[in-house]
């Protein structure tokens, strides 16, 4: 015998009342199980008692399959479909999650390009880069190019770069709730809970955006397989375990984006003015955009400062990152949240920098390592956003504002033992 039926209100809504209708159809055919029916229906078990749940409704196939097989009048059920269906669809909730896009938004037209071929393609997109390359507004502005496909709203949360700030259960808890399910009709269980939500997104043309990942396991739950709706996840890490994923990298911009995005912000009156001193702050900046974008809104704020004035103040200044900040928005912040989640070793890697980049082969003979060792510790510092690849196999990129913030730090923290830090003794190979 199989388990009890939930108990439905039918009085909660009409795909709830239609449900119980099923049911009662249901039990005055003899009250058959699910597997009785299924060999009627041609449609697995699972499906029949899930149309009769009342967590969502059913599909007109499943619904006239379910009818036929409790010996029920088609005709009559499809209008009874029919009027549930038109109800719902005008109580349907449409999430308009997004934070608000940029107005100062500038360049990345191949990348943006490159981000819609994907989604035409099909299967989720994710954008990496290293701290301050504007993943996230990169990821508005493109959910603002393609909204047209994807009427039926948006959804968003913030992963937190993989600080378990929000648990995957919180945000489908969070996504059902915007997307109108009763809290009644939430399952209990969690792992139906996210069966629910990509049920949704199958059933629905939805736009979610996921920022901030720092594990496969944060994303895998939150994706599905569907042709309706599409994923775009940003975040500092690579993921090389996310499957089927389309990759778009950015970095920092080139310099006429930067002067361009100062023009944006400060006033492309006084750029055009001082374009040497616009481009001379760009470059300072290492063409971050969010460096760029932090001294715009310094400069906006002081019409009497000249652009000029304030080139030759942070060329002159030691501590170049004391003036890369506004409001709650400082680049040194990010850099150190990014530096203390990085393994001791870690640490002590950014400490030994070169000004021209660096190799597995100088890391480890500075830490007195494996180069493989060396090379996966690289990696790392990737993910977390304050190193890239080079165009040069075997070489990794020091972003400009990284080696200032690495020579602020030029006293290396005391290192501990090196056999609590590596797997492998120094100056053994990996096998």
């Amino acid at each position: 015998m199989g388990r009890p039926e939930r108990p439905l209100d039918p009085t909660a809504g009409p795909v709830a009342a239609f449900a119980h209708e099923l049911r009662v159809l249901r039990n005055q055919a003899g009250n058959a199980g699910y597997r009785e029916l299924a060999r009627a229906a041609h449609f697995a078990p699972s499906v029949l008692s899930t149309a009769a749940s009342g967590r969502r409704l059913p599909t007109l196939a499943v619904t006239l399959a379910f009818v036929a097989a409790c010996g029920g009048d088609r005709g009559a059920w499809e209008r009874r479909w029919r009027s549930v269906a038109q109800e719902v669809r005008t109580q349907a909730v449409r999430p308009a999650q997004l934070p608000p896009g940029s107005r100062t938004f500038v360049g990345r037209a191949p990348e943006l390009a490159a981000a819609a071929r994907a989604i035409e393609a099909g299967g989720p997109v994710l954008v990496t880069g290293p701290i301050g390359t504007g993943k996230a507004a990169f990821a508005v502005r493109l959910a603002e190019e393609v909204a047209a496909h994807f009427p039926d709203g948006q959804l968003y949360a913030d992963l937190g770069n993989g600080t378990g700030a929000r648990t995957t259960d919180d945000i489908v808890r969070g996504f059902l709730r915007a997307l109108g399910v009763p809290a009644h009709l939430v399952p209990d269980d969690p792992v139906h809970r996210v069966d629910l939500y990509r049920s949704l997104l199958a059933e629905h043309r939805l736009f979610v955006l996921l920022t901030g990942a720092g594990t496969e396991a944060q994303v895998r739950p939150l994706l599905g397989r569907t042709a309706r709706s599409q994923v775009v996840v940003t975040g500092r890490a690579r993921l090389p375990a996310l499957e089927d994923a389309h990759r778009v990298e950015l970095g920092a911009f080139a310099r006429a984006e930067s002067v361009a995005l100062l023009g944006r912000i400060a006033g492309e009156h006084r750029v055009h003015a001082e374009h040497a001193a616009a481009d001379a702050i760009a470059a300072l900046c290492g063409d971050l955009p969010l460096a760029v974008s932090v001294l715009g809104r310094r400069i906006a704020v002081r019409p009497e400062w000249t652009i000029a004035a304030t080139a030759a103040r942070l060329a002159g200044r030691e501590r170049l990152l004391d003036s890369l900040g506004v409001g709650d928005v400082h680049v040194r912040d990010r850099f150190t949240a990014a530096y203390e989640g990085l393994s001791a070793a870690g640490r002590a890697a950014v400490h030994h920098f070169g000004s021209d980049g660096t190799t597995p082969a100088r890391i480890a003979a500075a830490l007195g390592i494996a180069t493989e060792t060396a090379e996966e510790l690289l990696e790392s510092i990737v993910d977390a956003g304050l190193l890239r690849r080079a165009d040069v196999a075997g070489r990794y990129a020091i972003p400009t504002l990284v080696k200032v913030f690495a020579a602020e730090r030029c006293v290396p923290p005391r290192f501990p033992d090196r056999r609590e830090q590596f797997p492998y003794p120094p100056g053994t190979a990996r096998t």
